[in-house]
């Protein structure tokens, strides 16, 4: 099947299989083998892609083909051929588990705050990013705080608990993607941008859960920060590979304006 690579919007590495998936906003799923020199990507092979398809095995039907966020299950015990992936939607809030060929198997459990798409502050900001979490389950956040609350109050959901945090202090700063780390804590990738003439700021920051107090909003912690009047990398997606070893891939919007750039970076 032609499915054309671009508009990548969420990616999610398994170590069991060695490869990269990748889905787009368009409602397609990728794989991916890297070959790396060090910490560098030298190269990126495309070796699988198709249409997201629904349990009964037809393509998900236009205008809910939104996928953004990605997490990947079992990636990482030791066993061939368990993974499943979590894809969330952004425009009707909902998150699925899938098979790594791209076909429905159930749709997830949301946390209750998320289910009315009527509480999403724009019809676009639904759930633009997805982790798993070995003691709180499936974390997910809409791209910007729901109505109600305050625009610079992002709020990262589970099941049975949430946790709130200042956004980037740059005009409609909105999370992007979410990555369960090695120590249990998460790394948030924000994303800001106001229109030209105003820069594009991309932050990538760290939650640690165990400063978050019982009320009130958790500490945040800047890791890195990118501003550019001139380069327009949306970077929408983020996983752990190995060790001190990431990913970041950006989205090209499907224009000529932008690219699909695959960024590898360490963290100490």
């Amino acid at each position: 099947m032609d499915v054309k690579i671009g508009e990548l919007s969420g990616i999610a590495w398994d170590a069991d299989e060695q490869l990269l998936y990748a889905v787009s906003d368009r409602g397609a799923v990728f794989h991916f083998q890297l070959t790396w020199d060090g910490n560098r990507i030298s190269a990126a092979e495309p070796v699988y892609a198709a249409n997201l398809l629904d349990s009964k095995g037809q393509r998900v039907r236009k205008g809910r083909r939104d996928s953004e966020g990605l997490a990947v299950l079992n990636a990482n015990n030791g066993k061939a051929g368990d993974s499943q992936l979590l894809i969330s939607f952004e425009g009707e809030p909902r998150i699925i588990r899938f098979t790594p060929a791209g076909r429905a198997i159930k749709n997830m459990e949301l946390p209750r705050q998320l289910g009315d798409v009527r509480q999403l502050r724009k019809p676009n900001d639904g759930l633009e990013s997805v982790a798993f979490h070995s003691r709180y389950g499936l974390l997910t956040a809409p791209e910007s705080p729901l109505k109600g609350k305050p625009r610079t109050l992002h709020t990262l959901y589970g099941l049975s608990k949430s946790w709130s945090f200042n956004a980037y202090p740059a005009e409609n700063s909105s999370i992007t993607a979410l990555e369960t780390l090695p120590d249990g804590n998460m790394l948030v990738l924000e994303r800001a941008w106001s229109g030209f003439p105003n820069p594009l700021v991309v932050s990538l920051r760290y939650l640690d859960f165990k400063q978050c107090p019982k009320k009130g909003a958790c500490p945040i912690h800047d890791i890195q920060v990118f501003s550019s009047l001139l380069a327009l990398d949306n970077f929408e997606g983020l996983t752990h590979v190995d060790g001190n070893r990431y990913l970041m891939i950006s989205d090209d919007g499907g224009g000529d304006w932008q690219r699909t750039l695959l960024t590898a970076f360490t963290l100490e």
